[in-house]
């Protein structure tokens, strides 16, 4: 089939660049209108399968001789049947001579047929979206780049993990808070307590008015969930606030778990032991620990 001149052009110059670029980049608006791209791609789909089985009928019924050729009856044409064949410019079945080539095959001489109209609408059609799609994301630069659109969305899912991640921190409670031994958490149950319980207890929990809470000796309890629960309901009898209305539940574990490796770490000035014996298993990491006297 032959091609016309403004056709190769407009291919090899643009063809190209947007083939290459379409597997590069991806584009907000097809994101957005996924649901009605596809529909509207069906529809061209089943209209262009209609044109198909339409010019197939069309043709079948002209091979058959559906057509008195002895006494041919002139019509007057309808607008339809014009448009159909403006549409596809097919050369009728007794001019099909002007149009063969020389190649034959297996009995079946090949025709020279040019592209039909609505083809070629449609490959012009691909070239301009093709042009407006290279301006909007690699000239312009309207348009979101694939690796642009990547980060934006990573952003997004980091700010929803970070969403739920402060909703998980709300439901902390005595029942299941754990021990927490990352530096940073440390470091903020360290400047919690310097402000909060230092008054009563001493900077380094060497006690005061408070009891000594580095020492192997608890009053209420020496695990996590005794030092949270303590933390947050008080002890009103003796003194001792309860903190749940003025720190989250995050702060609650954060300073619970200072307190709790505080334990071991023989400040200056300790005051004597307090309430029973309390022996813990595990060990809890040195950088940790290190973190207490820092």
């Amino acid at each position: 089939m032959n091609y016309s001149k403004p056709t190769l052009i407009l291919l090899a110059l643009l063809g190209g660049p947007m083939m290459a670029h379409a597997q590069e980049t991806a584009s907000d608006f097809y994101t957005q209108y996924q649901v009605e791209i596809v529909l509207t791609v069906g529809v061209l789909v089943v209209v262009v399968a209609l044109l198909a089985l339409f010019t197939s009928l069309y043709a079948l019924s002209a091979i058959m001789g559906v057509k008195n050729q002895s006494a041919p009856i002139v019509e007057a044409e309808g607008f339809w049947s014009r448009l159909w064949h403006k549409l596809n410019n097919a050369v009728p079945l007794e001019e099909e001579a002007t149009v063969m080539t020389d190649h034959s095959y297996d009995g079946i001489r090949e025709l020279d047929n040019k592209l039909p109209p609505w083809w070629l609408y449609g490959f012009y059609l691909t070239i301009i979206i093709s042009v407006a799609y290279i301006l909007h994301f690699h000239v312009l630069g309207t348009g979101a780049l694939q690796d642009e659109e990547y980060h934006a969305e990573m952003e997004a899912a980091n700010a929803e993990v970070e969403m739920y991640l402060a909703s998980l921190d709300n439901l902390i409670d005595e029942s299941s808070v754990t021990l927490l031994v990352d530096p940073e958490d440390i470091a903020t149950g360290k400047s919690l307590f310097v402000s909060k319980c230092a008054a009563c207890h001493g900077q380094a929990g060497e006690g005061g008015v408070g009891p000594n809470l580095a020492d192997q000796y608890w009053i209420h309890g020496g695990d996590m969930k005794a030092i949270f629960k303590t933390i947050k309901y008080g002890v009103p009898e003796k003194g001792m606030i309860s903190w749940q209305a003025q720190l989250s539940p995050k702060e609650l574990q954060q300073i619970s778990s200072f307190v709790y490796i505080m334990e071991g770490t023989d400040p200056p000035n300790a005051k004597e032991p307090q309430g029973e014996l309390f022996e813990r298993e595990g060990n809890i990491p040195q950088d940790t620990v290190a973190t207490v006297g820092s």
